[in-house]
């Protein structure tokens, strides 16, 4: 008769806790999967009506030096009792104000600061992919006009869809969708410029240049060591000034940079905001002497990040490089 020794019982039931500790651990991600699968099923923002809210304008105090050769022409952190203010992602010139597009899908308008008490009307998009009331279905993360007068283009991440609004934003008119594989998540479009007949789409990996012409999409490869690419704006003399941010261990770094012929980008000019500020909005307009950029910053709907609005004006006269100091 075969008698097992202690060694050899040890040994199987050394087996046998391996088994049911890999059995638990398995049994743990598929929990925690199916937790986080359920999570994702659950609606994450409030669907509220249009609104005007009070905004508030704090000025902030930047060293305008560290903004050169830009002019720094005014600072404010800005604020307004609603949940969709903030998570600012793309801003155009619109009327006699500015309109941001959110990351929540909400459409903000607002006019520029003064001293005089303002508002901001606040209202979500009517329509976008999938469905209302989840942040990720509706993260929208560019902003550009109908070069046709239509209305307004606005690109949404994670479905890599473009949507074509109306004027007013109150209804949608027309959707492009380039397909979910298109872009990685949270990598898709990021900026967008209207041409002549189409529309110049740029990715946040900043790898390439898409240009989109009635239903003709060409992609070209761009050579950029700056960073991720949030947003571009054409300026009034023809050339294309991109947004471009890195993020480090002592915080984000934000520069703008020309966008030079052979989809090559220039000289960065450097941008003196705080570690915590993340620049994802820009748009221009021409102003007495010279040219004004409006430029916003999105706060994550999280503090200590801030939403601020910027001012900077480039020098009058022509700016083939715009050389940072």
């Amino acid at each position: 008769m075969h008698t097992v020794g202690p060694i050899e019982a040890e040994r199987s039931l050394q087996r046998a806790f391996r088994k049911a500790s890999v059995f638990s651990h398995l049994m743990l991600v598929a929990l925690i999967g199916l937790f986080a699968r359920w999570l994702d099923d659950q609606p994450d923002q409030m669907l509220l009506p249009r609104r005007t809210v009070a905004i508030h304008f704090e000025p902030v105090k930047f060293d305008a030096a560290r903004f050169a050769p830009l002019r720094l022409a005014g600072a404010w952190s800005l604020a307004a009792n609603d949940p969709r203010f903030g998570g600012v992602s793309a801003l155009a010139i619109d009327k006699a104000g500015l309109v941001a597009v959110t990351d929540a899908g909400a459409v903000i308008r607002f006019a520029r600061p003064s001293d005089q008490p303002a508002a901001a009307d606040i209202e979500d998009l009517p329509n976008g992919p999938g469905r209302p009331g989840y942040k990720r279905h509706r993260d929208a993360e560019a902003l550009a006009r109908d070069p046709a007068g239509r209305g307004w283009w606005v690109a949404f991440e994670n479905h890599n869809q473009l949507w074509l609004y109306d004027r007013d934003f109150s209804r949608a008119l027309e959707r492009i969708d380039f397909g979910r594989r298109r872009w990685p998540r949270n990598k898709g479009i990021e900026a967008m410029l209207a041409e002549p007949g189409g529309l110049l789409l740029l990715p946040e990996a900043g790898t390439s240049v898409v240009r989109f012409r009635g239903s003709r999409m060409r992609s070209s490869p761009m050579a950029n060591p700056k960073g991720r690419l949030s947003e571009a704006v054409r300026l009034p003399d023809g050339p294309t000034m991109v947004l471009a941010r890195r993020a480090a261990l002592d915080g984000f770094h934000n520069a703008l940079v020309l966008l030079l012929p052979g989809d090559r980008l220039g000289q960065p000019i450097k941008l003196g905001l705080g570690p915590l500020d993340n620049a994802e909005a820009l748009a221009v307009e021409p102003v007495p002497n010279g040219t004004r950029l409006w430029l916003m910053t999105d706060d994550n709907f999280r503090w200590p990040m801030r939403t601020l609005l910027v001012a900077l004006d480039l020098p009058s006269g022509p700016h083939p490089q715009l050389k940072s100091n």
